[in-house]
């Protein structure tokens, strides 16, 4: 199997020409960190407002909207069940969601502001996976009542039964059988019924999640948005600079409080969390087998997110103190990070299952603890190389940058 990222975000726009400074909230102990009096961080601030966070929200929109719409590759595919045209129709509703897929995951490097009120809400309902383990029970009772009830309200399920891994369950998972004990009514005929009728509730439910993926990410967009919520004048004011300090570098940490820590340490064992020598279930997409692309799409947006893109970034304060070191490390490493996915033989999920024996396990934690010795599991040494671009963030960017650990990380022991 290889890994392709199939979806590009393009988006240009103009930064507003004001200057701020930073304000004596910010934290960190460094010596050797930007001039916080001469650096323009409004301009920085306003250039990741309008050339990512906002394009990155409406691209989600667009895309899912795409996916939901009367003629688009859900409604397609439902229609082709037991035709002709129903595995091209079926690839197709596929390869949207894996385009979908890759828009959200570059959206998980700014949950800042809107994103992050009430534990990440809105984020959650884009992609569940922070919260635990998709609802399978859930997600196939809400395809029984939304197909019943004229008045199914998909705002009253967790999002653990909603976004981006419903919707890959629902497209990807050959498996008709439904996930609920015995004693749940809605699923408790599931099973007799015909195979082509299951195929089509579900489909239809994939519409469904898709319109709620398509509207959360119009609320997210909207309230940055300047003619809505306008959370980007909050976002960009001098007056709140080293909140939005805090806010932005903190965000980076997604790379190693969810990346590194869950998405990879859990499900090749090296993960305290991993009761067994691997936990391949636990991987993000276990349906799609795209778990590696879903870390592509993070790693490319922290590269997007550390140099601010074609603006002013945190490659540019690095550059201030005076550490151009520090930028090449985080642009070797992620490169390197990105290289063992595109060369990945096969999926986390098969790496994650071949880590069966203590022989094995052994050879992942070496890969881990040594990236540049290649062995059978590219996962681990993928790990191993995040690790650096994580111990880079620990130490030398946050005394760059001047701002303290996120509170999650100054207890991670990685």
């Amino acid at each position: 199997m290889s890994f392709y990222t199939r979806a590009t975000l393009i988006a240009v726009f103009l930064a507003l020409p004001l200057t701020g400074c930073v304000d004596d909230s910010t934290g960190g102990s460094g010596s050797d960190n930007a001039d916080a009096d001469t650096f323009d961080f409004t301009v920085m601030f306003a250039n990741y407002a309008d050339n990512i966070i906002l394009p990155n929200y409406e691209a989600v929109a667009r895309l899912a909207t795409d996916i939901e719409s009367e003629t688009g590759p859900i409604s397609t595919y439902c229609q082709s069940i037991g035709t002709a045209a129903e595995t091209a129709a079926v690839d197709a509703a596929q390869n949207a969601w894996y385009g979908l897929m890759v828009a959200i995951q570059k959206t998980e490097l700014h949950i800042i502001g809107p994103a992050a009120n009430n534990d990440n809400a809105l984020q959650n309902r884009l992609n569940s996976f922070a919260t635990g383990s998709l609802s399978l029970c859930g997600v196939d009772q809400s395809v029984v009542q939304s197909a019943q009830n004229a008045g199914f309200d998909i705002e009253s399920k967790t999002a653990r039964q909603r976004g981006i891994g419903a919707l890959g369950y629902l497209l990807f998972n050959p498996d008709l059988a439904q996930n609920c004990p015995s004693q749940i009514v809605e699923t408790a005929d599931w099973d007799s019924r015909p195979a082509e009728q299951r195929q089509l509730l579900r489909c239809e439910y994939a519409i469904v999640i898709a319109t709620d993926i398509a509207n959360t990410a119009a609320d997210l967009r909207d309230a940055w948005s300047s003619d809505a919520g306008d959370y980007r004048s909050t976002f960009i004011n001098p007056a709140n600079t080293g909140d939005s300090l805090e806010e932005l570098s903190d965000a980076l940490f997604y790379l190693d409080l969810d990346v590194a820590d869950v998405k990879l340490a859990i499900p090749t064992g090296i993960s305290d969390e991993c009761l067994a020598l691997s936990c391949p279930r636990k991987v993000e997409s276990p349906y799609s087998q795209y778990s590696l692309d879903d870390i592509r799409a993070n790693l490319q947006s922290f590269g997007t997110m550390m140099t601010g893109g074609s603006g002013l970034g945190f490659d540019d304060l690095i550059d201030d103190a005076g550490l151009p070191e520090l930028n090449q490390s985080f642009l070797d490493n992620t490169a390197r990070a990105i290289a063992f996915i595109d060369t990945a033989s096969e999926s986390l999920f098969e790496q994650a299952s071949a880590i069966d024996s203590n022989a094995a396990q052994t050879e992942c934690t070496n890969a881990y603890a040594n990236p540049d010795v290649i062995g059978r599991f590219s996962a681990c040494n993928l790990l191993g190389v995040i690790k650096l671009i994580n111990d880079d963030l620990k130490i030398g960017f946050v005394a760059a940058i001047d701002v303290d650990l996120p509170d999650r990380a100054q207890s991670d022991n990685d």
